[in-house]
């Protein structure tokens, strides 16, 4: 959404396909294609004006579903958190909305143009963290993902959705492709009933 109003569409969806994709003509460190991605990113958010890019984000939409199944989860006593590797000033704004107060994300500051990344990997440490912090026992604990990046999360929680458009294939791991976070919301409050 905010690369269509700073007219990046073409060079978002370039990214989108490639940063995260092995090279195989330079050996590049984990997450690098990453962290080059991002920082052009900065570039555009940068020259558009943090409060060109803040009026954007009440146009970003989340997952299908997503006031239902979260209030739904949030009324039957669910901690639910996000985890997510896109801009902090996005999934605030998403999170806020929802009444989601724990949450991990790329963070830009905009006076340094410092980024605090987050990547794939450390979506499951951020799982970790929840689940020590509010006493959690694991098989208590769910996980919804929607790309191979977050199997690891996965793996992590005692219970999984995985929602992308081919099965993981691992244990305790339930496959519903492209569900809408109502759905997952069902199928966790009828598991715990």
């Amino acid at each position: 959404m905010i690369a269509s109003r700073i007219n990046r569409v073409e060079r978002m969806d370039w990214l989108e396909k490639h940063a995260g994709t092995p090279s195989t003509s330079v050996d590049l460190p984990p997450n690098q294609s990453v962290i080059d991605a991002r920082e052009e990113m900065v570039d555009w958010y940068i020259e558009a004006g943090r409060e060109a890019v803040d009026s954007f984000l009440p146009f970003v939409t989340w997952a299908e579903g997503a006031h239902t199944g979260v209030k739904s989860l949030i009324d039957n006593g669910f901690l639910v958190a996000i985890a997510s590797l896109t801009w902090s000033f996005g999934v605030e704004r998403i999170a806020a909305d929802l009444g989601i107060t724990e949450l991990t994300a790329t963070h830009l500051d905009w006076d340094s143009k410092q980024i605090d990344h987050i990547f794939a990997e450390d979506k499951a440490t951020f799982l970790q963290k929840m689940v020590a912090k509010y006493e959690i026992s694991r098989d208590r604990v769910w996980a919804v993902g929607d790309s191979g990046g977050d199997i690891p999360m996965l793996k992590a929680a005692g219970h999984g959705v995985f929602v992308g458009d081919s099965d993981p294939q691992i244990s305790g791991v339930v496959h519903l492709p492209a569900a809408g976070i109502d759905a997952v919301a069902k199928l966790v409050l009828r598991a715990t009933d």
